[in-house]
């Protein structure tokens, strides 16, 4: 169960990386929800993020039938990826996601702003 006040990344983007996270793993809710596959990261402008206003860093984007196609999760949400059994968990249970607006193109992106970093395959 997710208890910390304020988000905190238990796994870096360089954890991810030297974990090798890979394209297509399967990505799940803290209650266990399959909520899609892995694509790609996409990064922020460093001058424009403002976690207060929760205009984070980078973000997961996910493909994902539950959310309606394309998803941009924080990776302050990310919880932990097992490269043993090619999954990733969120720090956020199905309640959470349901009260985001993660399946909107955020804001840098549209305006082809974002760094985007391919996962392996």
């Amino acid at each position: 169960m997710f208890r910390r006040s304020q988000l905190q990344a238990v796994e870096t983007i360089d954890e991810l990386r030297s974990k090798h996270l890979k394209k297509f793993t399967d990505v799940y809710t803290s209650d266990g929800e399959r909520i899609g596959i892995a694509i790609r990261f996409v990064h922020r402008p460093i001058e424009e993020v403002n976690e207060a206003m929760r205009l984070y860093r980078s973000y997961l984007v996910l493909q994902s039938i539950v959310l309606g196609g394309t998803a941009f999760v924080p990776t302050v949400y990310i919880d932990n990826y097992d490269p043993a059994n090619n999954r990733l968990t969120l720090a956020a249970a199905m309640n959470t996601l349901n009260e985001e607006t993660w399946n909107r193109e955020p804001d840098f992106v549209a305006r082809g702003e974002g760094v985007y970093e391919e996962l392996a395959e």
